[in-house]
């Protein structure tokens, strides 16, 4: 690894790690077709460094990275950490009051076990 690019920070290699590992999954032909440029042109935004050492890949990543920004799969989904912090809570207080498993049941549902199928 150069220099240059152990000085991207750890997000914007983070993310040009998973640019270059779906490019390796894909085939370049094609994207390039999307893209509406040649195969080479793919092949040097990945590949030539610029006057500054970095990829056109790694640029971006790094501004994405300084616009706090992340590449991440496309079936990924957002969750605020404060709701997912909230629920952790909740979750752990019910967890807590739990001595037994049955405690888990209710008691109107626990009479008519054989009733209910159980």
């Amino acid at each position: 690894m150069s220099k240059l690019l152990v000085d991207l920070s750890a997000s914007a290699r983070n993310d040009v790690s998973r640019i270059l590992q779906a490019l390796a999954t894909n085939k370049n032909v094609e994207i390039a077709e999307h893209l509406n440029v040649d195969a080479s042109t793919l092949s040097r935004m990945k590949n030539d460094k610029k006057n500054n050492g970095l990829t056109e890949i790694e640029s971006f990543c790094e501004l994405l990275s300084c616009l706090g920004l992340k590449v991440v799969p496309k079936d990924y989904q957002s969750i605020d950490k404060e709701r997912v912090a909230a629920l952790l809570v909740m979750s752990k207080s019910w967890m807590n009051r739990i001595e037994t498993v049955d405690d888990l049941f209710h008691d109107e549902i626990s009479g008519q076990k054989e009733k209910l199928g159980y």
